[in-house]
């Protein structure tokens, strides 16, 4: 039983990923790298508009008394919606999977080749996988040893999440549920670790500082790859490019004072998430866009990169427009005209999702706090739709 709860927990960071990145990229044209995480953070988005929905339902209804339920509610309604997803990706793949097969196994093949042809490239290879192992063994190491001081926030949260069966409104100090800050309402990845949990049955804290900082880890340096790729051409100058960025990562890894701790040292944590697979990801998967021939098919993806970037921390509000903001003028200046205005729109629609709810639970929270139901004075009418809700959930 361990076993197969364990596979339905790696389903999350590879079949998952896989088909839902097909699906959102099925009329553009990207490579596989650019699929999976496509998918990954288009899974995340999906999971956040789910759980702000439901979120905010049960923050409506909530008088006096807490109102319990919502976790399993946002269960019922992402597991099946993704089984469904599966089962349309198998039938619109099922034709392709061994031509898909074959082409990764082509590609391994191309790189592998390239690698060990050349003696210098062998060198630079070895060199490269040595740190990364020891990279991995040591964010393993000391994710089960050391504890950040902001962790009694997110594992917390995430753990009271399961326990009480409530999204986000539990006190982190002493369980109970009153009105908590908007930023810990706005964004999804505290459920998400929690949903994690509860599918596997590991404990949260074992998925926090055991699981997530190695599978990131190495989703990470496939990020940094991925950049390496369209920045140079030649696989020895890749490898270098990773060598230097792994020991620039190391010096200081590992100190709470240091600006790479919370990057490859908390890995997990939704603002490392954010800036250290996310917005590199979504930075040069922008640039590819506006490099290529403008095309609705990548509206899709953006928005998808988008959604599931801003489910990560309240922070993304900021850091996401500053970097599409930013990549925009850059390419404007390089295509000396206004260029690409659509993708700069479906770059923004993540963090506009993120304020506009923000915004409406920060209003929530004050007639809450107040009393005086200032921006919703029809909450407390009793409709049919609330007395189901309290009901049933």
């Amino acid at each position: 039983m361990i076993i197969i709860r364990a596979l339905a927990f790696l389903l999350f960071f590879t079949v998952i990923p896989m088909a839902v990145g097909r699906l959102i990229t099925y009329k553009a044209r990207v490579s596989l790298t650019e699929e999976y995480l496509i998918g990954f953070f288009g899974n995340l988005g999906i999971f956040y508009i789910l759980y702000s929905v439901i979120a905010w339902l049960q923050l409506w209804v909530t008088m006096g008394e807490a109102v319990t339920g919502a976790f399993t509610l946002l269960l019922k309604a992402y597991f099946p919606l993704i089984a469904v997803l599966l089962i349309a990706w198998l039938v619109l793949e099922r034709k392709s999977f061994s031509a898909g097969i074959k082409t990764a196994t082509t590609r391994f093949g191309i790189i592998t080749k390239k690698i060990f042809t050349d003696g210098f490239t062998v060198i630079y290879f070895l060199a490269f996988m040595a740190v990364l192992v020891l990279q991995l063994y040591m964010a393993y190491g000391y994710e089960v040893n050391e504890w950040s001081y902001d962790d009694y926030d997110y594992v917390v949260s995430s753990k009271d999440t399961i326990t009480y069966d409530a999204l986000s409104y539990v006190n982190i100090i002493d369980g109970t549920m009153p009105n908590t800050l908007e930023k810990r309402l706005a964004y999804s990845w505290d459920s998400y670790i929690a949903m994690l949990s509860k599918v596997s049955g590991f404990e949260v804290t074992t998925v926090c500082h055991t699981i997530l900082p190695v599978l990131f880890l190495l989703i990470a340096y496939s990020v940094y790859y991925y950049i390496a790729q369209f920045i140079f051409e030649k696989t020895d100058d890749r490898l270098i490019f990773l060598l230097i960025l792994s020991f620039a990562y190391i010096f200081g890894l590992y100190s709470h004072y240091s600006v790479t701790f919370r990057l490859l040292g908390a890995i997990w944590q939704g603002k490392a998430v954010l800036t250290v697979i996310a917005i590199p990801f979504f930075t040069m998967y922008l640039i590819k866009s506006y490099s290529s021939t403008l095309s609705n098919g990548r509206i899709l993806p953006i928005i998808a990169i988008s959604m599931g970037a801003s489910s990560l921390t309240s922070l993304g509000i900021i850091f996401i427009p500053i970097m599409a903001v930013i990549t925009w003028v850059l390419m404007c200046a390089y295509n000396k005209r206004i260029y690409g205005i659509r993708y700069l729109i479906a770059s923004l629609v993540g963090p506009a999702y993120l304020g506009v709810f923000y915004t409406l639970i920060w209003m929530l929270q004050s007639d809450a706090t107040g009393g005086s139901d200032q921006y919703f004075p029809f909450r407390r009418r009793h409709e049919w739709w609330y007395k189901w809700f309290k009901e049933n959930i």
